[in-house]
């Protein structure tokens, strides 16, 4: 049985997101392992993002920021949500129902996890309410795609804010480096939405980030002697 006196909390970074971001809380409200706070950063939204999230509740903080990108975003969501475990969450993706509660009775089975991965399946629609899945699950190493341990995010540091595409490639790649131990269950946890504003899409003049960060990591392994 999972120990309900462990503490989760969900950091979700939102800019311009005021179409998705709703139906984003409203799957972090219903899990069915209960969510100890949840942090919502306007990263300088030019749209109504900020008041539609707290539309969606009193359980919902919103924290306005001027627009500094999705790394700094995310960092200070995480830096500022309450909980001994973290679910970082973007404002356009779903959880499914059980996506906590599968994933934290291994880290508190297993202390010397630090973060547990699930799976992920993409959707573009939804009918009756539930998400038309595009694909067969497949593992979700993806920053919203876990659950970690606030020790194991403060050991590896904030997101790079300098980065427009490969903020979470930089810090999986980062968490690897030192030594954070992974697991990645085969739940289905996490529903990402395919639509014309994916930061994929909109960010594709930045695709040049993903091998200069691959190398990045080559070179600080090899200053380690890996």
């Amino acid at each position: 049985m999972t120990d309900q006196a462990a503490t989760v909390g969900v950091a979700l970074p939102v800019y311009n997101g005021e179409r998705f971001v709703a139906a984003a809380l409203r799957s972090v409200l219903a899990q069915s392992y209960p969510i100890s706070d949840v942090v919502v950063v306007d990263d300088g939204s030019q749209d109504a993002s900020a008041q539609v999230a707290e539309d969606v509740g009193a359980r919902v903080r919103v924290v306005r920021r001027a627009h500094a990108g999705i790394g700094a975003a995310r960092s200070e969501a995480m830096r500022l949500v309450r909980g001994e475990f973290i679910v970082p969450l973007d404002a356009d993706d779903l959880l499914t129902a059980g996506s906590v509660e599968c994933r934290i009775e291994v880290l508190l089975s297993q202390p010397e996890v630090d973060i547990v991965y699930g799976q992920v399946r993409h959707f573009a629609e939804c009918e009756a309410g539930r998400p038309l899945a595009l694909d067969q699950p497949q593992p979700a190493h993806v920053p919203d795609g876990m659950l970690i341990r606030r020790t194991g995010f403060e050991r590896v540091g904030p997101f790079a804010a300098g980065l427009r595409m490969a903020e979470a490639l930089d810090w999986v790649l980062r968490a690897r480096e030192r030594g954070l131990r992974e697991v990645t269950v085969r739940e289905h946890v996490l529903w990402r939405r395919v639509h014309g504003a994916n930061n994929s899409l909109a960010q594709r003049a930045s695709m040049s980030e993903f091998p200069r960060t691959l190398k990045a990591s080559l070179d600080r392994r090899r200053a380690m002697g890996r």
